[in-house]
């Protein structure tokens, strides 16, 4: 067992400082930004929901003291520095086992010591494909794989610049096994946040093409129509995926998007190799201590044009019958997933139908709630609820299966999740919708929607590009 302490300086948010702020000084290969799109005192009121939704902590991350990494089945663990029991361990191996089982053994090797004052402290950072979701749920795949991402990436940190915006503070916290090693890895914060800006090209952008053309995209949904009147699945979530060639500098990419679309699960993550930049409004799952949730979303209208207009549209959001089963039938699948990991009894719908306002869009969402069973732990639960129910459809694993037999290509980043594990057994982590990817000079992005059976195949399309308008827009703008 490895006990890990930390050590923490904390002091006011000052006049033009924000988590973007600090992260500029210290991007590069593996470095992240986990980016609340709350945004707001905890005297004002949030626009992302009447009780406030997304993290009220900001953090960066970056120098990770190593990586670990799924791909092609294999689990590869890379040290870039002395930390712990890794000092004598090989700078790249491969370990043996199940790829869940490894993360978890990991895990159970650190011990937390001491209060602390966010949930993040110290751990892992990182993302977890669609297509490892796939093979939890024991779903085989024959769609085409084109990107070549690894199926998880996490990087483990020991440093971390947390931003409180309900308190307006910042702290900056280093984790290591003596109070000496953490004191001078906060002295190296200092240093860290004192480096030059780096100053990159703006890149060009092509054409940006769907996979789908509007013929085929209502081809497609009556396909899974007919699956729906076989009764094989209630609720497909189907997408369409949009490309390009492009030079754009990811980082630039994320400012941009973050500024049109702020949302309250927000994260930029630089592998080197490619970038991933995310405007998620969804909760996939949140762990503190022994409770869990998860915040479903299902139904969505544009923003009005103006407050008479939007009135109408919300009214018309909140009285679709269509919309309400959708809701409805998403917080049963929640329910059920998380009652694999809880104790009987706990689980709790806290709120249904709640709206949350974006940039360019209404959604209605749901939040459930358990107590995690004692036996089980943060790994069980993502187990449990990965993926969401709400970008797969119901029952998860069939519908899974008809995804991959209308989908072109491996779905990667979209509909997986991004986030962290704390070494405290905390956890928060998203669903990566309104998400991009930026890899071998091209960039990706997804959006659908959930088809039943009363779908109009035209409203569903047009639906589709509501939901990626924010990202057409950013880069459309440069």
């Amino acid at each position: 067992m490895i006990f890990i302490r930390s050590v923490f300086e904390k002091r006011p948010l000052r006049s033009g400082e924000s988590p973007q702020s600090f992260f500029e000084h210290v991007r590069g290969k593996y470095s992240f930004l986990l980016e609340s799109g709350r945004m707001v005192m905890k005297d004002q009121k949030s626009e992302f929901g009447g009780r406030g939704v997304g993290e009220r902590y900001s953090y960066v991350g970056w120098d990770p003291f190593m990586v670990l990494y799924l791909e092609k089945g294999a689990v590869y663990l890379e040290k870039l520095k002395d930390f712990a029991r890794w000092k004598k361990s090989p700078i790249r191996q491969i370990l043996d086992g199940d790829a869940m089982k490894i993360l978890r053994d990991i895990f159970s090797e650190f011990s937390y010591r001491g209060d602390f004052w966010f949930p993040f402290c110290g751990g892992a950072a990182g993302f977890i494909t669609y297509d490892f979701g796939c093979a939890l749920q024991n779903v085989e795949q024959g769609v085409f794989d084109d990107i070549a991402l690894p199926d998880y990436c996490l990087m483990f940190v020991d440093k971390l610049v947390v931003v409180d915006h309900e308190r307006g503070e910042v702290y900056l916290t280093a984790f290591a096994q003596t109070e000496v090693e953490a004191l001078a890895k906060l002295a190296q914060i200092k240093e860290d946040l004192k480096r030059p800006l780096v100053i990159r090209g703006k890149g060009e952008i092509g054409k940006i093409e769907s996979n789908l053309s509007a013929k085929v995209y209502r081809e497609k949904i009556m396909k899974i129509k007919e699956y729906l009147r076989q009764g094989q699945t209630y609720q497909v979530n189907f997408s369409q995926r949009f490309s390009a060639d492009s030079s754009l500098d990811g980082w630039a990419v994320f400012k941009a998007l973050f500024k049109k679309s702020p949302a309250p699960f927000s994260c930029y993550f630089d592998y080197g190799d490619f970038e991933i930049v995310s405007a998620s409004p969804e909760l996939l799952l949140r762990k503190r201590k022994d409770h869990l949730e998860t915040w479903p979303i299902k139904g969505t209208v544009a923003r009005g044009a103006n407050a008479r207009e939007e009135a109408r549209f919300v009214k018309r959001l909140l009285s679709s019958e269509k919309d309400e089963a959708e809701l409805a039938m998403i917080v049963d699948l929640a329910r059920n997933d998380l009652g694999r990991v809880c104790e009987a009894g706990s689980i709790t719908v806290e709120s249904h139908r709640e709206l949350m306002k974006l940039s360019h869009v209404i959604h209605t969402f749901s939040r459930v709630s358990g107590k995690m069973a004692r036996d089980k732990d943060v790994f069980d639960a993502i187990q449990s609820v990965f993926p969401g129910g709400s970008i797969t459809g119901c029952p998860k694993k069939r519908t899974m299966e008809i995804i991959d037999k209308l989908e072109d290509f491996k779905r990667g980043i979209y509909t997986g999740s991004a986030g962290y594990i704390s070494f405290s057994g905390d956890a928060d982590l998203n669903i990566l919708i309104r998400s991009i990817l930026l890899k071998d000079n091209k960039i990706y992005f997804q959006a659908g929607g959930g088809i039943v059976i009363d779908s109009d195949a035209g409203k569903e399309y047009e639906e589709s590009f509501n939901k990626a308008r924010g990202i057409l827009e950013t880069l459309a703008d440069g």
